[in-house]
């Protein structure tokens, strides 16, 4: 398609879409530009259209408690658009990634764990990223067009051209880790960045529309919303779910809100757009794969009870690390799954969704499950957050594991915890020192099973 087709077809797409969310002209043609055929050697690069183009959707800091279907969360936001696509989906119960977002995102990049990659916290603009030397997701697949967009957290301190460098054919939205005022924050666009007012979420929105418009069959997007991400805040008012649901926390926001309310109002705005987003996914290929995820747990700012405070993101509680994780597509089986399942599985889902083979040691492909959700793929499930960044030479480093009801936690600085998440899910009752003799033959297993990882 050329950038004048593009820019009609965009325009047609968002002719429902308030004023407000509109981009004008010149800016619909500015966004649909970035996501154009890459061309080699002078000729535009001819894909096959027999494999699916696969959407991966991530939510920033969005814990099972912030979405409605998972009925986990005391009083969950209103999340229709993500309702739907559990319903017409596979829903995963236990789905695990690392309690924060740099490690998780490394995970899905590459199929490997943290102590691996050398990512096991946030970054920061000193350190050195994701490196260059990791074969990436992107990179696997050679015979697709891909597009980033959103929040991207793995550069570190190099430069902005990251996401283009570790394989990306375009890419839009925010190198860093959060935004500090979700309407006056820094955009990059393949490498340039410059200042923007457009509300983060819905740029984030914006931008996919633009990518799925613009690139040619098969492609990959990687959507990346900042969205339920600090800054907490009211949400602009066209983002409110209206009367979409009795309980929706953006209409109902008085006028000293607490942080735990602006959040769910800021997932509630979020699923505006994506149900934008989802149109726009229908009109162009409604037999899209769609991934949506959580990169990690909800704030402990912003969870509630059941789920406590001190065991939110950044930990490897529960509530740190089980995310909602939901898959939708034409050869996807609808209901639940109760497999153990890790966001470093990705990398081998989508490559073998994408007809490829992953080598990547630490990722095993979901795609037995998606047609059958009796099955599993995993016998226990591992989270870990560690401190400093690469080089690994740890001097925090919390591990956890599950084997599917007995989870065992290890720090370098405390005793082992041991919780029976049947009878124990928010993890209340530390059953060390006093294991029955089943509860000490699961604790060595899993001990055995840190010991094969390498991070016993």
């Amino acid at each position: 398609m050329n950038n004048l087709l593009l820019s009609a077809v965009l325009a047609v797409t968002l002719a429902n879409i308030s004023s407000a969310q509109l981009l004008d002209s010149k800016e619909i043609e500015k966004e649909t530009s970035r996501f154009r055929p890459l061309t080699h050697g002078g000729h535009v690069r001819v894909r096959p259209t027999a494999r699916p183009n696969i959407v991966l959707i991530l939510g920033d800091d969005m814990g099972v408690d912030l979405m409605g279907t998972y009925a986990e969360g005391a009083a969950p936001p209103c999340t229709p658009a993500l309702d739907s696509l559990a319903a017409n989906g596979l829903l995963f119960r236990n789905a695990w990634t690392n309690p924060v977002c740099s490690p998780t995102r490394a995970a899905i990049m590459t199929g490997r764990y943290g102590f691996r990659t050398g990512i096991g916290t946030a970054l920061t603009g000193n350190q050195s990223g994701l490196l260059l030397s990791e074969t990436t997701l992107p990179d696997l697949l050679v015979d697709y067009e891909t597009a980033c967009v959103g929040k991207w957290h793995l550069a570190g301190g190099q430069s902005d051209l990251h996401p283009n460098a570790v394989g990306f054919d375009n890419y839009a939205g925010g190198i860093n880790g959060g935004v500090g005022d979700y309407e006056s924050w820094n955009k990059t666009v393949n490498g340039m960045t410059a200042s923007t007012s457009t509300y983060a979420t819905t740029d984030t929105a914006n931008d996919g529309i633009a990518a799925i418009h613009a690139m040619s069959e098969p492609w990959f997007l990687y959507m990346n919303f900042n969205a339920p991400h600090t800054p907490f805040h009211m949400p602009p008012s066209d983002l409110c779910p209206a009367s979409l649901c009795a309980n929706a926390s953006c209409e109902s926001l008085g006028g000293n809100p607490s942080n735990p309310d602006l959040a769910k109002a800021m997932v509630e705005a979020l699923d505006q757009e994506l149900a934008r987003f989802f149109d726009a996914l229908a009109q162009e290929d409604p037999n899209a794969i769609v991934i949506f995820m959580g990169d990690n747990g909800t704030a402990g700012q912003a969870i509630e009870a059941p789920f406590a405070s001190n065991h939110g993101k950044g930990t490897v509680y529960e509530g740190g690390v089980n995310v909602p994780f939901i898959v939708s597509g034409p050869d996807v089986a609808v209901g639940e799954s109760q497999a153990l399942i890790s966001s470093v599985d990705l990398f081998a889902t989508i490559a073998e969704l994408a007809g490829y083979s992953s080598a990547a040691e630490d990722s095993i492909s979901i795609v037995p499950i998606l047609a059958d959700p009796q099955l599993s793929t995993r016998l226990m499930v591992f989270s870990e957050t560690f401190t400093p960044n690469a080089p690994f030479v740890a001097t925090r480093h919390d591990r956890a594991i599950f084997d599917g009801r007995y989870k065992l936690i290890r720090k370098l600085s405390s005793m082992d915890e041991f919780y029976d998440l049947s009878v124990d899910p928010y993890e209340t009752n530390n059953l060390i020192p006093g294991l029955t003799g089943p509860q000490q033959q699961a604790r060595q297993a899993m001990r055995a099973e840190l010991v094969a990882i390498g991070v016993d």
